[in-house]
């Protein structure tokens, strides 16, 4: 395996922040951007193959008494799967900022198409009138497979060179053995497509081999060599002495064991506790998930007494509240320092504090 640099081999170019999003590396904007190595990895797998099976798929159900602008269900059917690839695709295309593993939008109809390219590929001439488009569906197919194990090969040989030529060679393979001998095509047609599923299907287990759990998941041979990551909701640790002060204060009626703004800080005690906290700002504290109100009319009930406040808070309606009429608790009392925050799960944090909430106000 080739040395990586921040989780990427060294040999290949561009990094994060490329396509001018500075975050994320997303490759470069344009029509090629789903083929580049950047999202290739992620989705484009077959891609070639879901391309050349929609042409092949609406032309095997074409029906000659028709005119060429009517269409029948399985042509709608073949549009309505080419639409979902072409619009979405086409958004990734230009789009500046973008999670990389919101491509994942693709994969129904990637999958779909790519299977319609093969179905349609082996569809028989039933009249000399069909043996044109019979063969037209066959080279369809052939340039489809043929395509699509080069793009896997490109894909592959920054980190298997030797993976790259075996995709190649088997499906080259496969596609004479279906030339020469007719009657074993089937059986050659799904050897090869075996072959194209080897490099797909091993990008896609790396996660699980590695261990891999991340806020922005990702896949590829890179996260075995850095041992995978913990930077994923609930793989921070906990304050266990935050959880023994909050369970010795909470009442028998309080439903959460706190409240906090963002899914950061709460994932985490979540999983160990197994009990309830609440997340008034969603993911990074910056939605409004609930109203002051309805707050207010929480605690007044006694299901919220705590509120945890990290960095990742947002100064909105309901922390200013609870800064204005909560009493904060001393660090002592349940192991607060300027460390519990990254503790707490909140990335980047260098202070937090804990409030006990009023029952009125």
């Amino acid at each position: 395996m080739p040395k990586t640099t921040k989780g990427r081999p060294t040999c290949m170019k561009g990094g994060a922040g490329q396509g001018g999003n500075g975050i994320f590396n997303v490759g470069t904007a344009g029509v090629t951007r789903l083929f580049q190595t950047a999202l290739g990895r992620q989705i484009s797998w077959f891609l070639p193959l879901a391309l050349f099976g929609m042409v092949a798929a609406y032309l095997a159900a074409y029906d000659r008494k028709k005119k060429w602008w009517q269409t029948n269900r399985k042509q709608q059917d073949v549009l309505y799967w080419a639409g979902w690839l072409i619009l979405v695709g086409s958004f990734f295309s230009v789009a500046n900022f973008f999670h990389p593993y919101y491509t994942i939008m693709l994969a129904p109809p990637l999958a779909v198409l790519a299977a319609l390219a093969i179905t349609s590929g082996l569809k028989k001439a039933t009249s000399k009138r069909d043996d044109k488009r019979a063969r037209w569906l066959r080279y369809l197919l052939f340039m489809g497979l043929g395509t699509t194990a080069c793009l896997q090969s490109y894909y592959v040989w920054a980190y298997y060179p030797w993976l790259s030529l075996v995709i190649l060679i088997l499906t080259a393979v496969a596609l004479v053995m279906m030339t020469l001998i007719p009657a074993k095509e089937r059986l050659f047609l799904t050897l090869g497509v075996g072959f194209l599923c080897l490099a797909p299907g091993f990008w896609a287990l790396t996660p699980t081999i590695s261990g891999e759990s991340a806020a922005v998941p990702t896949t590829g041979p890179s996260l075995l060599s850095r041992g995978g990551a913990a930077t994923g909701l609930g793989t921070g640790t906990v304050n266990t002495q935050l959880i023994k002060y909050l369970k010795q204060h909470n009442g028998k009626s309080t439903t959460y064991l706190f409240a906090t703004t963002d899914s950061n800080t709460a994932a985490s005690y979540i999983i160990k506790t197994g009990q309830t906290v609440m997340t008034i700002g969603g993911y990074n504290g910056t939605d409004n998930a609930i109203s002051l109100k309805k707050f207010k009319q929480l605690v007044k009930d006694g299901k919220v007494k705590y509120f945890y406040i990290s960095s990742h808070t947002n100064n909105n309606a309901i922390v200013k509240w609870v800064k204005k009429y909560g009493t904060k608790v001393k660090a002592s009392a349940y192991g607060g320092t300027s460390e519990t925050a990254n503790d707490m799960g909140a990335m980047g944090s260098t202070s937090a504090t804990l409030y006990r909430l009023p029952s009125s106000n």
